[in-house]
């Protein structure tokens, strides 16, 4: 159950905050915009990750197969964690983004 939980919330809220996070955070600073990007780089890398652990091999998929599992429901969620954790450390001391014009 929590797997498919998992899956879901990695398949679909994780994109819908990414879309949203695109455009309301794209003057904020630096780490947060570091955050984005690993967050990105890290689902697309794990949404291939599960595709694949999910077609290949599907007569050998068992109960005990942990890493299957993992890469099969959990990595979109918790890669995309560990990719905006990763992008907001590495990008900390990049340049502010250029601030937003004012309309007339």
């Amino acid at each position: 159950m929590m797997g498919r939980l998992a899956m879901l919330l990695g398949l679909f809220a994780v994109p819908l905050l990414l879309l949203w996070a695109g455009h309301h955070w794209r003057y904020t600073g630096p780490r947060i915009r570091g955050a984005f990007w690993g967050g990105i780089i890290a689902h697309t890398v794990a949404a291939l990750l599960a595709t694949l652990a999910g077609v290949l091999w599907p007569m050998e998929w068992e109960a005990a197969d942990r890493w299957r599992g993992f890469f099969g429901f959990w990595s979109m969620l918790v890669l995309s964690l560990v990719g905006a954790g990763i992008g907001a450390i590495v990008n900390r001391d990049a340049e502010p983004a250029r601030p937003r014009r004012k309309q007339p």
